[in-house]
């Protein structure tokens, strides 16, 4: 009777015991492993990551472009930027960690000047691939962490503003970058790119506070007539119908070429009906030469010409 007794009640500790746990630590919603296409690097964000192309002032008369991708939850505002390393005559400020640093710290001194902006050395942080400091955020009335990565191909910043360094999130989401394989496969990056389709996305998440550091949108360069730079340029399929009833003529589609050559978006804006729809499918389906601004990989705005001859 007496171990019976006993037996219960332990029970019953052991009950209330993972009840008091899971009060304490109530379970999180799961994080997205973030993956961008054309990317080395891995990292855990809260959502879904959303990028956006920026203009990053780097001294008194240079900026870049480059892509940030961000995630805000719960009045946090999660951000990682990827600069490509490159030689001292291209960019002077991506062409040494110290050089880099430098650079970042002119941007925030430089910019827009709406809210008031501070970055505070905090400590050296060990880094078995590269170098990495740490620092502390002030934007406005919002606090930040941020830590700033060197390896001998690029350099990468991790922000958090509207939390401080004891923050469980911050530390998930630092400690979570990693190095690897450069990833190809748009189905795993976990990011909402940039395109036209994505504006309202793109509007809200970089709308919202808390503020970020680098507020210049930097759009795609303007390329023109792009057949000339395909690397595979698709045919579109004749469709039946059209061939019948003789349409033929010349149909032009907007495309916008991302960093690595792809076509992310693609839109007829002249020629005839019964043709626009093969034409925009085979534009999705081409690949481009990458292009590069500053030895910095940019986006393309183009059009793609595709002549119908009926016969």
């Amino acid at each position: 009777m007496i171990f019976k007794l006993t037996e219960a009640l332990l029970v019953a500790v052991t009950v209330i015991s993972i009840g008091a746990i899971a009060t304490a630590f109530p379970q999180e919603q799961p994080w997205q492993k973030i993956a961008p296409v054309g990317e080395s690097f891995t990292v855990l964000m809260p959502t879904q990551a959303v990028e956006a192309s920026l203009r990053i002032p780097m001294n008194d008369k240079d900026s870049i472009r480059e892509r940030v991708y961000y995630s805000l939850t719960a009045g946090r505002r999660y951000m990682l930027a990827s600069f490509m390393k490159t030689s001292p005559d291209r960019v002077p400020a991506l062409s040494s960690f110290d050089n880099f640093m430098l650079g970042i710290e002119q941007s925030f001194k430089g910019g827009e000047k709406e809210i008031s902006k501070s970055l505070t050395f905090d400590r050296d942080i060990p880094f078995e691939k590269g170098v990495a400091r740490q620092y502390h955020i002030k934007l406005g009335e919002y606090p930040g962490i941020a830590r700033f990565i060197g390896t001998d191909k690029s350099f990468y910043a991790l922000m958090v503003i509207g939390a401080d360094e004891n923050d469980a999130g911050v530390q998930r989401f630092l400690l979570s970058f990693g190095l690897g394989e450069t990833n190809s496969r748009a189905d795993l990056s976990g990011v909402i790119v940039d395109a036209p389709t994505n504006a309202a996305e793109l509007e809200r998440v970089r709308a919202a506070l808390p503020p970020e550091p680098w507020p210049q949108t930097a759009g795609p360069i303007i390329g023109g007539v792009i057949n000339g730079k395909a690397i595979s340029l698709s045919v579109p399929k004749y469709p039946k119908e059209a061939r019948k009833a003789h349409d033929s003529g010349q149909v032009r589609v907007q495309v916008l070429i991302d960093e690595q050559g792809a076509v992310i978006s693609a839109k007829a804006i002249e020629g005839p009906d019964s043709l626009r729809a093969v034409a925009v499918s085979a534009a999705l389906q081409s690949r481009f030469t990458p292009t590069r601004l500053m030895g910095q990989p940019v986006k393309v705005n183009g059009v793609i010409i595709y002549n119908f001859v009926a016969w």
